[in-house]
């Protein structure tokens, strides 16, 4: 938000330097600094009236002026075409130093002499017109300071807003906050305009709402007979300062109004307007419309517009329509001052990608009373500056109205919370100055209403926090909180949570946090099917945007877009996710999302690049389980989840409970989410895993006998796994002290092993922890294993 110093003052009483200024407004929480200071630019830039205009004896296109600064008449040289006699000119004298660098001498121009410089609106950069002079209005004495009579040595501050602090986007926003720490009283502009008693609005316009959820309130007011031309300078001159192109004087007061008072407005041409009706409703699907910069929109039911007998006139509280935009033609105005809820204005503006600064407010929210002002403001100023004729009254449909807000305060409260006590009279009054009205109460009670400008007013410790903002944070002593000790203190998933992070980042992958959204077209993306229970989504009410209108159910679709534009990532995070439970509230749970990108090194010295495939993210998964002490109970089973690659998948199991699942990340839903690489995730369920007790380990002493080897070839069907075959080895093959370890060194297929079968090859490693195992007893150990290999597996001795 800009905000001019010197309409400030006008605003205001004050005697803070905009130094000091700025340094209050961050103070009361409102982060400021100065970003523009015109202070001196125009020292030597006066008024001139022109007295005489001859041609230049020695140049076709240029002028010989006479002008009157008030104490003396030079003689200047112009080349502008619109020089007239009679005219008030800003004129930069010798020595002046003009905005852009460039500085004024006395000098000859083509023979003729020239003491100083009539200037256009570029040269002392007021606007970017450069068609000619600037021609002043009638009022300045030659000889007066340009400065000073348009307010031209200007500050203009920028105050950052949090998104709470929408009352503050406005200048009068900002008097309040100055009023509430000097006392003094915000000064609003003048209403008195003069109605025509023969007409009234309600004969022209007539206002239906639809849709009084979104838009609870909604005035118009027409006026006749309006001239569309410039607005005047000191009108243009504020609005630049704001960062606001002057469009006419129309959309110029309304954009004004916006800037002074905080509240949107609209003005229509209200002979477009079909059927003389407004009605404030939800669009229909697939309806048409083009906004005024003249791009067309397909609107969707979720989007709330203004509209008339024919269809929408405007995207309420966004964009109006080029059907219906105030043109040079234009004499009648529709004027519209509304509230709608922010909710809808939000969803509009996101959806669209369009924003505006009346969006910016609405979605802030505005106030519900203070619309009257604003639309009352602007038709006094069309009135003076357009010639326009407001008729009598207004059209104000308002069918469900807004109560005001009440907080009970408790004033020993104060103390508790900032530590410092603040007199129960301090408090009343540092209240009354943010214009909040003292309801009632009793005791230690204070009951108070709260105005419609402060949405963001909600508890109790809302106006404890206003208090310490005005009061003064400096005030309040540093002190060290009186915290008990906790008795319990970590709780077992947050140190769980602890250790797996801990673990990963030694590992080498970095932790990405996400915000907990998603959207139903995440949800298909990922092929998962009806039925599944990831498809059990929360729907949020009123959602920022399309893309977070659920809650997640997995955070494998984050981590897929965080793949996007990475060469090498290897990223994990750990989060909340959210499962629909009917009317009960929402099933929650902690998962650790890991993913993998295929490229690993993507500039190695040889030249290619190195990749990782479905054993690295196999691999990090193993490592945490060995690490969390769960590996005996490990198993990888077989799975055929729709959203990863068919045999590159598994299910993670613990002691026989399903925890997660790992895979390649089918291609389909890679180019779904527009990525470039193949991709590998894995998703265990934390809160499962963090319930596993790990078994107690036993020492197993130092091996004091020689283990005999031998392999084994076998052949089997294809679906057995290599756990089928180790389980049974180890049941068959390793009888009392005797232990039996198996590794696979060999897999075979081809036609001599047959179709649908294979050969696996083991290395067999016999020990006995007591004496070294003869040969006998390891032929009869091989007898035992290969007839449980045949009763379990179906297996042959190859």
């Amino acid at each position: 938000m800009l905000v001019s110093y010197l309409w400030l003052k006008e605003l205001v009483d004050f005697d803070k330097s905009p130094e000091d200024l700025a340094a209050t407004l961050t103070d009361l929480g409102l982060e400021c600094a100065i970003i523009d200071d015109r202070r001196g630019w125009y020292d030597n830039v006066v008024v001139g009236k022109i007295v005489e205009v001859t041609k230049h004896p020695n140049a076709d296109k240029l002028s010989l002026c006479k002008v009157d600064i008030g104490n003396e008449v030079k003689a200047i040289v112009c080349g502008a075409s619109n020089v007239a006699k009679e005219q008030l000119v800003p004129v930069a004298l010798s020595g002046a130093t003009l905005p852009g660098g460039l500085t004024i001498e006395k000098r000859k121009v083509r023979g003729e002499e020239s003491d100083g410089m009539i200037c256009a609106e570029d040269e002392l950069e007021l606007s970017d017109d450069h068609e000619g002079i600037m021609i002043l209005e009638e009022g300045p004495q030659p000889g007066v300071k340009l400065a000073e009579y348009y307010e031209l040595c200007d500050v203009v501050l920028e105050v950052d807003l949090t998104p709470n602090r929408g009352d503050c986007s406005s200048m009068i926003g900002v008097a309040r906050e100055v009023a509430a720490i000097t006392g003094n009283v915000v000064r609003a502009g003048p209403v008195d305009f003069t109605e025509d008693d023969n007409k009234t609005s309600a004969e022209f316009i007539e206002v239906i709402i639809d849709a009084p959820d979104l838009c609870p309130r909604y005035t118009g007011r027409v006026i006749k007979d309006v001239t569309i031309k410039k607005s005047p300078f000191w009108m243009r001159r504020r609005l630049m300062a704001l960062g606001v192109r002057s469009i006419n004087n129309i959309v110029d007061i309304t954009n004004y109004i916006l800037m002074e008072t905080g509240h949107p407005l609209h003005a229509f041409d209200n002979t477009q307007i079909a059927g003389s009706k407004i009605i404030v409703r939800r669009a229909k699907e697939g309806e048409a419309f083009v906004t005024l910069d003249n791009k067309a929109r397909s609107l969707t039911g979720d989007c709330l517009v203004i509209a008339d007998a024919g269809g929408p006139v405007a995207l309420a509280g966004v964009m109006g329509g080029l059907n219906s935009e105030v043109k040079e033609s234009t004499k009648d105005i529709m004027l519209e001052s509304a509230y709608f809820t922010p909710q809808s204005i939000r969803r509009t503006s996101r959806f669209y990608g369009i924003s505006t600064e009346s969006s910016y407010r609405f979605e802030r929210g505005t106030d519900v009373e203070g619309l009257i002002h604003a639309q009352e403001r602007a038709t006094y100023l069309m009135q003076n500056m357009a010639g326009g004729n407001p008729l009598k009254g207004r059209v104000d449909a308002y069918p469900v109205k807004i109560g005001r807000k009440e907080v009970t305060l408790r004033i020993s409260r104060i103390e508790k919370i900032l530590g410092v006590k603040v007199p129960g009279g301090e408090v009343i009054k540092i209240l009354k100055g943010l214009q909040m009205k003292v309801a009632g109460g009793e005791g230690d009670f204070v009951n108070i209403e709260v105005p419609y400008s402060r949405p963001d007013i909600e508890r109790e410790i809302d106006l404890i926090e206003e208090v310490a903002r005005v009061y003064g944070y400096g005030r309040i002593p540093s002190l060290i909180p009186e915290t008990p000790a906790s008795e319990t203190g970590l709780t077992n998933i947050f140190k769980f949570r602890r250790s797996v992070r801990k673990h990963l980042v030694s590992r080498g992958i970095m932790e990405g946090l996400r915000n907990s959204f998603t959207s139903l077209a995440d949800i298909e993306k990922m092929l998962i099917p009806e039925g599944d229970p990831l498809r059990k989504l929360v729907p949020i009410d009123n959602p920022l945007s399309s893309e977070w209108t659920h809650l997640r159910s997995t955070l494998m679709p984050g981590m897929i877009s965080s793949s996007k534009g990475a060469d090498d990532a290897s990223i994990f995070e750990m989060g909340t996710r959210f499962l629909g439970n009917g009317d009960k509230a929402p099933e929650e749970g902690w998962m650790l999302s890991i993913m993998m990108t295929e490229t690993m090194a993507p500039n190695l010295w040889q030249g290619r690049a190195a990749k990782r495939d479905f054993y690295h993210i196999k691999g990090i998964v193993e490592s945490l389980v060995n690490y969390l002490g769960l590996t005996r109970g490990l198993a990888l089973n077989e799975a055929r989840r729709p959203y990863y690659y068919p045999k590159r998948q598994a299910d993670i199991v613990i002691d026989g409970q399903l925890v997660g699942h790992m895979g390649q990340i089918h291609p389909s839903i890679i180019s779904s989410f527009e990525v470039d690489q193949e991709l590998f995730i894995c998703e265990i369920d934390i809160t499962l895993l963090s319930a596993i007790e790990p078994p107690v380990g036993k020492h197993a002493g130092v091996q004091k006998f020689p283990s005999i080897r031998r392999d084994l070839a076998i052949v089997v069907d294809e679906p057995v796994t290599i756990d089928d075959i180790t389980d049974s080895i180890g049941k068959n093959g390793a009888p009392g002290a005797i232990t039996c370890h198996a590794a696979v060194f060999d897999i075979f297929r081809g036609e001599k092993i047959g179709e649908g079968k294979k050969s696996v090859a083991f290395a067999l490693e016999f020990n006995d922890k007591e004496r070294t195992l003869t040969d006998e007893e390891i032929d009869r150990l091989f007898v035992a294993i290969l007839s449980g290999l045949k009763a379990d597996c179906g297996a042959r001795l190859r």
